[in-house]
């Protein structure tokens, strides 16, 4: 890849996490930015692989869902993080253990049901899913914009850069529905 792909992929992906949370402030599901753990983004780049393996076969009949799912990943792990990271922390690959119980295709169900403890059909996982899929229809239209070859290096990149920030946005809109929330510091120097 060359010096200007990389810079077209940074520019791409500064552009879609900006107008993801602009999107997720609107509909209040963030406060105009995003909450950050670095050991979940951690655990993305490692899990990544295997969620590319699963997702980009999907892309042709189903590509919100290859992009969607990245995001409900991320709120799976902002839940595990906030409930008991001991036990999950040395998790090498959460996307594997996230799609065990029941594969990749019914994930988010896994997810909604069992790691947010949501009943499938109700209000707040209704609400959950259109949010989720307003933000991969988002996601996919920036994609569109971007006029990349179908099926080439590039698109990949796009898409694997893509599904990063899902996750990332995941991770943050979890964790602001858990009430974490960014608080400035006044720190006082002391002499």
């Amino acid at each position: 890849m060359n010096e200007q792909q990389h810079d077209l992929l940074n520019k791409y992906e500064e552009a879609l996490r900006k107008t993801l949370t602009e999107r997720l402030t609107e509909g209040k599901w963030l406060e105009g930015r995003l909450l950050e753990v670095e050991e979940l983004n951690e655990k993305w780049h490692a899990a990544a692989p295997s969620y590319m393996a699963d997702a980009v076969p999907e892309i042709a009949k189903y590509p919100l869902v290859a992009i969607a799912w990245a995001m409900y990943e991320g709120m799976a792990a902002a839940t595990l993080w906030d409930k008991e990271w001991s036990r999950y922390e040395g998790v090498e690959d959460i996307h594997k253990m996230l799609t065990e119980p029941r594969g990749f295709d019914c994930m988010d169900e896994y997810i909604t049901e069992i790691l947010l403890a949501l009943p499938l059909g109700s209000q707040e996982a209704e609400r959950i899913e259109d949010m989720i899929r307003s933000t991969a229809e988002t996601a996919q239209m920036l994609i569109r914009k971007e006029g990349i070859e179908a099926q080439s290096v590039m698109a990949f990149h796009i898409f694997a850069r893509t599904t990063k920030v899902m996750f990332e946005a995941g991770v943050a809109v979890q964790l602001r529905r858990l009430g974490y929330n960014y608080v400035k510091v006044n720190a006082e120097v002391v002499s």
